[in-house]
């Protein structure tokens, strides 16, 4: 019967946290309310206070889940290609997975604008995401242009791109050209 508790509390969490995603994407997060997310999570505002006890609680909670998925995917992303694909192709990847996600996208904006207007925890959260994918796209990079001596400078361009990418993806910019963009950065154009 314990497990059967801890799966539910698993399970009542995880409803919270997706109910919480989609209604912060929806409607923004000075426009969400505690009460908002658990009328669309199905419980008492009870339970959910039991969970979360403030929406700083939760939006730390979305913004770890968030950043772990996005760090998954370019992870996946960039240790499935990087023996079999070139370096433009994988940031043409990096690139369409990470600015072409609309949903994902403006949970990110959301997270980023709560960083930048001064919370500190979120502020850390994504320093230590970015610090991160700083690492992982530097490590990629390295594998697929082993004769570049910038490869640092390149990454930092790259993952400073992404974040302007998918400002740009938010505001409606679908011309952003990405392929020629991978390809200049990688000095195949």
């Amino acid at each position: 019967m314990a497990a059967r508790s801890k799966n539910k509390g698993i399970d009542n969490r995880d409803n919270i946290l997706k109910n919480a995603r989609r209604i912060l994407q929806k409607k923004g997060g000075q426009n969400t309310s505690l009460a908002d997310i658990a009328r669309a999570a199905g419980i008492s505002k009870g339970t959910l206070y039991y969970y979360y006890s403030s929406k700083a609680d939760l939006i730390y909670d979305i913004t770890q889940d968030h950043m772990k998925s996005i760090t998954a995917t370019l992870l996946k992303t960039v240790e499935e290609k990087a023996d079999t694909e070139n370096a433009t192709d994988i940031m043409y990847l990096v690139y369409e997975t990470v600015i072409k996600a609309k949903a994902r996208g403006r949970l990110h904006l959301y997270l980023l604008q709560e960083a930048v207007l001064g919370n500190a925890e979120l502020q850390k959260r994504f320093q230590d995401a970015y610090s991160e994918w700083f690492d992982m796209i530097t490590t990629g990079l390295k594998r697929v242009l082993k004769e570049r001596t910038d490869v640092e400078i390149l990454a930092h361009v790259f993952l400073t791109s992404l974040t302007g990418g998918i400002i740009q993806q938010l505001i409606g910019n679908k011309s952003l050209p990405l392929k020629p963009m991978a390809q200049w950065l990688t000095g195949n154009s």
